[in-house]
């Protein structure tokens, strides 16, 4: 069993480490912020299908009334957590993928010195949709450098390292076989020269 020491090793070691992640920016088709109602837990999520976006909206009593296609897109969310006044905000400010990641940048903008605000708990939150893909997503919050991967985002990192791991480890056993083939037949070559042919004046 590959372990994830053994994967990371894998990871820092291999082809990836030459990888230079040319990355593209990833339009966000919709999006919205504003606050759950009531206190909650803070977060990121990558929901990948109607089913994890029905009961997402049941546990954050949220109601978004959009259509998402699921065939074709997804949707990132970031909760903030409870703030113990109104007029704080959660913004996606960038989305970039690469051949391995989605990685997601996105701040909490806080009440303005002179903004009036309300004595009130308040959940921000936004919710994007963008395009579906395969890669992970990770989440990053601007200026402070913190790197936030949900749970089922980790495991799909987990299963994406093993199989790169596997294929590598499949490269390189093909590669050595080419490697002996071509040593064998060298050696042949070798044994089985014809003799030089001398040509005379």
């Amino acid at each position: 069993m590959v372990t994830f020491a053994a994967l990371l090793t894998l990871h820092t070691s291999s082809a990836w480490a030459a990888s230079t992640f040319i990355s593209k920016a990833v339009e966000q088709n919709s999006s919205a912020h504003g606050d759950l109602p009531g206190p909650g837990a803070n977060g990121v999520h990558a929901i990948r299908s109607a089913e994890q976006w029905q009961k997402f909206q049941s546990a954050q009593r949220l109601n978004w009334p959009i259509t998402v296609d699921f065939n074709r897109d997804m949707i990132v969310v970031v909760l903030l957590g409870t703030r113990n006044t109104s007029g704080y905000k959660a913004q996606i400010s960038d989305i970039r993928v690469t051949d391995w990641v989605v990685e997601v940048t996105y701040s909490e903008i806080p009440p303005q010195a002179n903004q009036t605000v309300s004595q009130a708990l308040t959940n921000p939150y936004v919710v994007s949709v963008i395009a579906q893909s395969p890669a992970p997503v990770v989440f990053s919050k601007e200026n402070f450098g913190a790197h936030e991967l949900p749970y089922d985002e980790y495991t799909r990192m987990i299963r994406q390292i093993s199989e790169m791991s596997y294929q590598l480890e499949d490269e390189r056993r093909k590669n050595a076989i080419s490697q002996g083939r071509i040593q064998d037949l060298t050696n042949l070559l070798t044994r089985t020269a014809p003799p030089p042919v001398h040509q005379h004046n």
